[in-house]
C-alpha cells in the first residue's frame, strides 16, 4: 500500500522526558482534581444529607508511575488527598476503575467486588489501519482523524436516542482515538453481560471472510440504527471526506477489496476493467459503481436481490465505529482519565464536544509543557468549561433530585412510623 507522501503525521508532540519533568508543575497548578473527583462521587461528596460518604473512597484509581509500574487500587477520601497524591507520586498516566464494594485498599483478606462503573468506550484509530492510506499505527493527520468524528456522531445519537442515556462524556485520548463515560446511574448500574449486549449492538465489523473481505453483522433492510447512522453520517462522509482523502478506489489493494464484496460478478469486472485503464478519482469511480447497481436493481424480471444493500455495506465495512469491545463489556477495565497528559505526546485528553466535533483538531490541543510555567501560554479553562457546562451541569442536578428524593422516601416512612 502506498501512502500519501503530502500527508504529515501529527507535530508539536512532546518528547517523554520533557513530559516527566513536566508534571509536578502540571498537577499543581492545571490538573483540575476538584472537578474530576466531585464528578466521579456522583453527589455523595459529604454535601447531601442523604450521600454515601464512603461512596467517593470505594473508586479504584491506578497511577502509572515512572519506570512503567503500576500502582493499582487506590481510593481516595477527598479531592484534597487525591490532589496531594498526584503531586507527590507524579504519575505520568492515571486510569479510572470501578466502584467496590469496600475500600480498594482494603483488598487483602476481603471478598472485593465492583459494584458500579461507568459505561465506557474506546475508539483507537489502529484499528482503521486497514481502510486508511495516509497513515498508519499511532500516526494520525487531517485526513484520517474524520474517522473519530463520524464514530463519535454514531455512537453518540446511538446510545441517547436507542439506550436513552443523557450524560455522555466523550474525551480525546491525547493521541490517536476518543473515550466515551457514559455516567447515567442506569448505564453505571449495568451487569456485565449488559454492557456486552450494549457493546455488540454497535459491533458491525466482525473480522475478514475467507476471500478477505470485511465480515459484516447486518442484514438488508437496514436495522433502523444502521438506517439512521447511514443517512445522517455515514453517506455523507462518504463522499465529502473519506473517499477524497483516502483514495482507496485509486489504490490496487483497497479497490481490489472493495471488489471483493461484489456479489454480482459481471459488476465486478466491468469495474475491474474500468479501474485498471482509466484515472477517474474515487468519488468518480463510486458514482459509477452506484449508476451500475441501480440500473441492475431496476429490472423488472430476474432481480439481482444479492446487489441490494451492496452500497451500504461497503461503506459500513470501511467508516462504521470500530469500538474495542473488551473495554466496553467489563465493570472493572481501567480507562484513563479525563484531562490526564498522554505520556508519548504530551497532549491533554481533553472534553470534546459531539456537536462541533467537525471542527475539533488534535494538533490544537494543549501540551503539557504549553500549560506550565510562571508565564503559560495556554490554559484548559476552555476545557474546565465544557467539562462543566456541557456535561457536569445537568449530572449534578440529577444526582441532588435522586438524593433529595431518598429524603423524602425517608421522612415519608418515619411520618407513617409515627403515625402508627
Amino acid at each position: 500500500m502506498e501512502m500519501d507522501e503530502n500527508v504529515r503525521p501529527m507535530s508539536g508532540n512532546v518528547d517523554a522526558e520533557t513530559v516527566r519533568k513536566s508534571m509536578k508543575d502540571y498537577y499543581a497548578k492545571a490538573y483540575p482534581a476538584d472537578l474530576l473527583y466531585k464528578w466521579l462521587a456522583y453527589g455523595h461528596d459529604g454535601k447531601h444529607l442523604r450521600g454515601d460518604k464512603s461512596f467517593p473512597n470505594r473508586r479504584e484509581f491506578c497511577f502509572t508511575l515512572e519506570g512503567e509500574i503500576f500502582a493499582r487500587y487506590q481510593n481516595f477520601a477527598s479531592a484534597q488527598e487525591f490532589r496531594e497524591a498526584l503531586k507527590n507520586k507524579l504519575p505520568t498516566k492515571i486510569d479510572i476503575g470501578p466502584v467496590f464494594n469496600r475500600k480498594p485498599s482494603e483488598r487483602h483478606g476481603v471478598d472485593l467486588k465492583p459494584v458500579e462503573r461507568e459505561l465506557v468506550f474506546d475508539i483507537d484509530m489502529t484499528d482503521y489501519d486497514n481502510v486508511r492510506t495516509c497513515c498508519s499505527e499511532a500516526n494520525i493527520c487531517g485526513k484520517c482523524w474524520p474517522l473519530m468524528t463520524a464514530a463519535i456522531k454514531v455512537l453518540d445519537v446511538g446510545l441517547r436516542e436507542d439506550f436513552g442515556f443523557k450524560h455522555l462524556l466523550w474525551v480525546y485520548s491525547g493521541r490517536r482515538g476518543v473515550h466515551c463515560w457514559v455516567s447515567d446511574e442506569r448505564a453505571r448500574n449495568l451487569t456485565d453481560e449488559a454492557r456486552s449486549a450494549v457493546a455488540e449492538y454497535f459491533a458491525v465489523v466482525k473480522g475478514k471472510d475467507a476471500n478477505g473481505a470485511p465480515r459484516l453483522a447486518m442484514a438488508v433492510p437496514l436495522h433502523p440504527s444502521l438506517k439512521r447512522a447511514y443517512d445522517s453520517v455515514l453517506k455523507k462522509h462518504w463522499i465529502e471526506r473519506y473517499l477524497p482523502d483516502q483514495k482507496i478506489l485509486e489504490i490496487k489493494d483497497k479497490y481490489d477489496t472493495v471488489l471483493a464484496m461484489i456479489p454480482d460478478p459481471e459488476i465486478r469486472e466491468t469495474l475491474k476493467g474500468e479501474f485498471e485503464t482509466t484515472s477517474s478519482n474515487s468519488v468518480a469511480r463510486w458514482q459509477r459503481f452506484e449508476a451500475l447497481v441501480a440500473k441492475e436493481l431496476q429490472k423488472s424480471k430476474n432481480r439481482n436481490y444479492k446487489l441490494e444493500g451492496i452500497l451500504e455495506k461497503i461503506v459500513f465495512a470501511h467508516i462504521y465505529p470500530r469500538i474495542d469491545i473488551e473495554v466496553s463489556r467489563h465493570m472493572n477495565h481501567l480507562l484513563k482519565a479525563p484531562f490526564c497528559v498522554h505520556p508519548k505526546t504530551g497532549r491533554v485528553c481533553v472534553p470534546m464536544d459531539p456537536k462541533t466535533c467537525d471542527s475539533f483538531d488534535p494538533e490544537k490541543v494543549p501540551t503539557v509543557v504549553e500549560l506550565i510555567g510562571s508565564n503559560p501560554r495556554r490554559t484548559l479553562a476552555e476545557y474546565n468549561a465544557l467539562f462543566i457546562d456541557g456535561f457536569c451541569k445537568k449530572l449534578d442536578e440529577e444526582n441532588d433530585a435522586r438524593l433529595s428524593s431518598r429524603t423524602r422516601e425517608v421522612k415519608a416512612a418515619n411520618q407513617q412510623t409515627m403515625d402508627f
